[in-house]
């Protein structure tokens, strides 16, 4: 009779429980785990802005989520008049001209608006014309792109136009007179006329070179050439927007890229040599992406449309400064009591004269008359000059150009050496100043050494400076080949 009241207490009380747990209350809690937790929190989190649409690693895609370029996300496809652009992420999303279009060999203009990022890779290829088929050089063909010129890391990055004939030695890079400015808009445009490659940043001409000349690629190897925008295959990507491109097939004037600056192409009448004129309204229609890579993104561009000039002022480099300018280092020179004690410089002059005395390098008047201007220029600072003259008389020696570090094997080495860069070398053999030569066809092989002739591209004068029956060829033959050099 005692146990009954505490068995029907028991039984109340767990019928209270489970009351209280699921059928009378609210429904049991699942167990979640903690990815469903934090998917769960992200899906009722708001998006403000642009950057903070960015997804965690990982999450490919939210529900309610608007992943387009926040630009036209917010002008909508109904906004005619407005300038397209592509912003380019420096991740595969470079873009290569599709084959069936026709590239130029010989003179061209490529003009764009772009708007780098700061930080570039260097270098950083914004556009390029590249041969596929001869792996022995990467550099053939032309590049405009973004490099540091200091050695000290990435430093001073400049736009550059860089550009390789395939008849040139060697690659020819020039570079603007100032680093480019992040996140601002620049025109930038480059020209090549057979004979001059010139670099043009806001309609100003900014760096110009004549060390390349003739056709870029010769007819059999138009296969070989493709155009790239946004970066190479060695992946030196650019990061940033490119509004449009334009490709003319010949080399317009700084006054024709300084109107095409702030007008539409559509208002000229002339574009019979325009090849490419890209606004990006449709990528697919002209461009391929590469292997494994994706389309630029596309978004509407916020240039002004005025085209206004930037400060595009050529500023000239600071003057160097010697040790001698220092003032600090001039005062202590004049009240140190032992630099102003007498000294003397002692030099010694070497003439080298024929074998029978003629001819000297030098003349004693010569000699005699640079002895008397060093001892007045260095008298205020108590130094005297004591001379001694020693005479040679060697008339192979006496015929012999001699040129401070112009090593002989330097001569026609196929790269311009400044050492020996004089009248006497032919201008290291013409490879200083190879494409200023005019010779005319007249005078190649007509038995006469014609200085204009004697240049590794006339053949030096089809071997008339090196022959020893018509010319002397100690002075004149720089053919490396010619056992006469």
């Amino acid at each position: 009779m005692k146990l009954l009241p505490i068995c029907t207490w028991l039984l109340c009380l767990l019928l209270f429980i489970v009351c209280f747990g699921s059928e009378c209350g609210t429904p049991r809690r699942s167990v979640r785990s903690k990815r469903d937790l934090v998917r769960i929190r992200e899906a009722r989190s708001t998006f403000p802005g642009p950057c903070a649409t960015r997804l965690p690693r990982g999450k490919r895609s939210l529900p309610g989520i608007d992943r387009r370029s926040p630009r036209l996300s917010q002008a909508g496809e109904s906004s005619p008049g407005r300038r397209r652009a592509v912003y380019f992420t420096g991740r595969g999303d470079q873009l290569r001209l599709k084959p069936n279009a026709e590239v130029p060999r010989g003179n061209f203009t490529l003009e764009m608006w772009i708007k780098p990022e700061g930080g570039q890779r260097s270098p950083a290829v914004i556009g390029g014309l590249y041969d596929k088929c001869f792996y022995a050089s990467s550099d053939r063909g032309w590049l405009l792109g973004i490099k540091a010129v200091s050695d000290q890391a990435n430093r001073d990055p400049r736009f550059f136009f860089s550009l390789k004939t395939d008849r040139a030695h060697k690659l020819t890079t020039i570079t603007s007179n100032a680093p480019y400015t992040p996140n601002q808009w620049s025109h930038v445009a480059v020209t090549y006329n057979g004979f001059f490659m010139k670099l043009y940043v806001n309609g100003a001409q900014v760096a110009v070179s004549r060390d390349q000349s003739g056709e870029i690629f010769s007819p059999l190897t138009k296969k070989c050439k493709v155009l790239m925008i946004g970066g190479n295959a060695l992946n030196h990507n650019y990061r940033g927007t490119m509004e449009h491109l334009s490709l003319w097939h010949r080399a317009l004037s700084q006054r024709e890229i300084i109107r095409y600056m702030g007008h539409s192409l559509s208002q000229f009448g002339d574009l019979s040599q325009l090849v490419i004129h890209e606004n990006f309204e449709s990528m697919s229609r002209r461009w391929l992406t590469v292997k494994d890579g994706s389309f630029p993104r596309l978004e509407y561009s916020d240039r002004s449309l005025v085209a206004v000039l930037s400060d595009a002022e050529l500023k000239p480099p600071p003057c160097g400064q010697t040790v001698c300018d220092n003032v600090e280092v001039i005062t202590n020179y004049y009240q140190l009591w032992s630099f102003r004690k007498p000294k003397t410089v002692r030099y010694r002059v070497i003439n080298v004269y024929d074998d029978d005395g003629q001819w000297p390098t030098i003349t004693d008047h010569q000699i005699n008359l640079q002895h008397q201007h060093l001892n007045n220029a260095f008298r205020a600072y108590n130094i005297s000059w004591e001379r001694t003259v020693h005479n040679v008389y060697n008339s192979s020696l006496r015929n012999r150009l001699i040129l401070a570090n112009c090593d002989i094997s330097k001569v026609g080495d196929e790269e311009c050496d400044p050492e020996c860069n004089h009248t006497l070398t032919g201008f290291d053999a013409g490879y200083c100043k190879r494409q200023t030569a005019r010779c005319p066809e007249y005078k190649q092989g007509n038995g006469v050494c014609d200085p204009e002739c004697n240049w590794d591209n006339f053949y030096y004068d089809h071997g008339d400076c090196c022959n020893p029956n018509i010319t002397d060829v100690t002075k004149t033959c720089f053919n490396p080949a010619s056992p006469y050099r």
